[in-house]
């Protein structure tokens, strides 16, 4: 299975922008990416096909002078494979019809958002379905071409004949039977080539072996020669396919060495054509013993599987083509770090897997963390460019208590992997089963428990990453998160508890501790003479808290500390799905001088509409704009697009994830105002960060 699209782009075709704004923010709430674009007529949804990349079309049959058979027609004519989805106030089994004739998938009532919700997630999937078959038909085609060129190059007599007639012989064949062109043998009936002697017993043979009635699929035969002699040979029958047309294969085998045709075939059952390395199906098979090997107790394997991230980009950047060249390249990156102890195969169109065995863990998880190192500092040569990729890498470990199921095993290893990937990616993680198998209830009792203890007994410490300015601003920003250590003194990042807190109703009492704590720090440097503002990420919770504003105030008050120091950062899907209790919120914090930003902003319809309503400072932009943002120049579009429209509404913007200097350098012609990410510092305990550097 290959890596799932992570953006649905989705193109909503109706009347005003706030039901737009309304599914869009409910999608985001269940955790799922999407970048919308909004049209309200033919000509606004043409110019979008045009010019963006969509998935989904969302289509309001409640419009006028728009109708559902025109929009089909402008998809048609884009060339895109794009589902359309029909919206309407009331659905019957009339509607439905009709909508389905003129081409929607389905039919929808316009108010039924949860069940709008599963048939997005339906027909994203099958998008990606489609995608992937596309995919392998061009695998099958190459394949398909392979096997003709083997055929044609046999030292043995091959020949398929349909209903008895001959469709294809190769040279071999042909010289046998003294024949110059295959023009002389097309549609010659095999039984014509046969002795009359052995006529009827070739037709019964031939029958039996269409009811697979046969106890052996050879038969000895002599052969008539154009020239009229008779030629003595064993035939090997057996059904195959030809041009997708079923048939029978003839296989009349020479007395010469075919060792090496042999050979070549048998590489090429167990070898990947493009990398050379080794292919899903061996792969699959090794797997298969290991695990049995494991279970047994002989010995413990561990699969390492890496997948290149940001795939799409790059094939939109070099081709198809281009990218063989880079998987090739990855491929001998990684045959070389794995050396004797890894199988290394190519598993799908952009990821591989490796197996071996392991005495100990940390063989595996070492070997498989340099390997987002490697491929990072590799750069691939494909034409004219040069281009650069990052990978990450899951580590399953297979022992006596692995399930003995090679597809789960894979399954595990391809979530893990995606998991990295939606985090940035770049990076290497463990997959670590669970002691049974608990309800997603019980796993966040267990987490809000875990939350609940440390706060309890000290066991979380603030962490502060800088916001650091690109065009000389002044001052010191800095924005908080957390870190919990449990009991047994393992760590925990906001990313690993985050859902669970908002799930279980605790994320609002890590909130007010990041507050204090922002407040501490305030009162803590203002002595040491600087002025840093700390931005403080809210959660949902916190945003429908009408006591929050009050309790802010109160402390603020008790430490002496200037509110205008603390900017309270509010996801964009949280201020949607809760606009009245965020204006409510963003109105009281900005009387006690505070400040607010929106975070994961501009992929909604209208975003500045909601910088307005909530008159905001800051916008920090959407991570799904930074996805291979070096190679992806609609992303890099998109950023400066926001960039100057905030500008002009006197709105400062923050892009997050800078993981490396290409990164900053392209954010650099953008017009942002603020970057934050890994490259420039990790959050850290310290607030240390050399504002002058930039």
């Amino acid at each position: 299975m290959e890596q799932e699209e992570k953006l649905i782009r989705l193109l909503i075709v109706d009347e005003g922008y706030h039901k737009a704004e309304k599914i869009t923010s409910s999608l985001r709430a269940t955790g799922m990416h999407v970048r919308a674009e909004f049209a309200e007529d033919s000509e606004d949804m043409c110019d979008i096909l045009e010019n963006k990349t969509i998935d989904l079309v969302l289509f309001s049959l409640d419009l006028p002078d728009f109708a559902l058979s025109q929009a089909q027609h402008l998809i048609r004519e884009c060339g895109r494979h794009v589902a359309l989805i029909a919206m309407a106030k009331k659905v019957d089994t009339e509607v439905l019809i009709a909508a389905i004739d003129d081409g929607a998938q389905d039919v929808v009532e316009a108010d039924s958002l949860e069940h709008l919700i599963q048939v997005i997630r339906r027909e994203s999937y099958n998008i990606n379905i489609w995608r992937r078959a596309m995919r392998l038909e061009m695998d099958f085609q190459e394949s398909e071409k392979r096997c003709q060129h083997l055929l044609t190059n046999s030292k043995d007599a091959v020949a398929y004949v349909h209903e008895g007639m001959h469709i294809f012989a190769n040279e071999v064949y042909m010289d046998m039977f003294g024949c110059a062109d295959f023009d002389e043998l097309e549609g010659t009936p095999i039984i014509d080539m046969v002795d009359a002697s052995q006529q009827a017993h070739l037709k019964t043979f031939l029958r039996e072996l269409s009811k697979n009635e046969n106890a052996t699929n050879e038969l000895d035969l002599d052969l008539i020669h154009s020239s009229g002699e008779n030629i003595s040979a064993t035939l090997e029958f057996s059904r195959a396919s030809y041009d997708g047309e079923p048939c029978t294969q003839i296989l009349i085998r020479s007395s010469a060495d075919t060792s090496e045709l042999e050979e070549q075939i048998n590489y090429l059952h167990q070898h990947d054509i493009v990398t050379g390395l080794y292919n899903r199906q061996y792969f699959m098979e090794e797997l298969k013993t290991s695990i049995t090997q494991a279970v047994n107790g002989m010995h413990q394997s561990a699969i390492v599987y890496v997948a290149i991230d940001n795939f799409q980009s790059i094939r939109d950047m070099v081709g198809i083509s281009g990218c063989d060249t880079l998987v090739a390249d990855i491929g001998k990156i990684l045959t070389d770090a794995a050396g004797e102890d890894f199988l290394v195969a190519r598993f799908g169109a952009y990821s591989y897997t490796c197996i071996g065995k392991v005495a100990e863990k940390q063989e595996a998880e070492t070997f498989a963390t340099s390997l987002p190192t490697r491929v990072e500092q590799h750069i691939a040569e494909i034409g004219d460019q040069s281009i650069s990729c990052t990978c990450s890498a899951s580590v399953v470990f297979i022992d006596e208590n692995t399930p003995d199921n090679s597809n789960e095993l894979i399954s595990r290893a391809e979530k893990t992997c995606e998991e990295i990937q939606r985090d940035g990616g770049g990076k290497t993680k463990t997959y670590i089963p669970k002691a049974g198998e608990m309800t997603q209830t019980e796993e966040d009792g267990i987490t809000a428990d875990l939350i609940k203890d440390a706060l309890n007994h000290n066991r979380i410490r603030g962490l502060y990453q800088p916001i650091v300015g690109v065009k000389a601003q002044g001052g010191e920003r800095y924005v908080s998160s957390l870190q919990i250590t449990s009991e047994d003194g393992k760590l925990a990042g906001e990313a690993d508890y985050r859902d669970a807190a908002e799930r279980t109703g605790v994320a609002k009492m890590l909130d007010r501790w990041k507050i204090l704590h922002a407040i501490k720090k305030i009162s803590e440097t203002r002595k040491q003479g600087r002025k840093i503002e700390f931005f403080v990420p809210l959660s949902g919770d916190s945003v429908k808290d009408p006591a929050l504003a009050m309790w802010v105030s109160e402390n603020l008050g008790k430490a002496r500390v200037d509110g205008a120091q603390l900017v309270f950062l509010v996801d964009e899907a949280h201020t949607v799905n809760h606009l009245k209790a965020a204006k409510t919120l963003a109105k009281a914090l900005q009387q006690l001088h505070c400040k607010f930003a929106i975070d994961e902003f501009g992929t909604g319809i209208n975003p500045f509409q909601l910088v307005k309503l909530l008159n905001a400072q800051y916008v920090r932009i959407n991570h799904v704009y930074m996805d291979g943002l070096v190679q992806n120049n609609e992303n890099q579009d998109s950023i400066r697009e926001l960039a100057y429209a905030a500008s002009d509404s006197q709105v400062e913007t923050i892009t997050p994830g800078v993981t490396d200097a290409a990164v900053l350098s392209v954010l650099w012609t953008l017009n942002v105002d603020f970057v934050q990410g890994d490259f420039l510092q990790a959050a850290q305990k310290e607030l240390n960060y050399d504002f002058s550097s930039m």
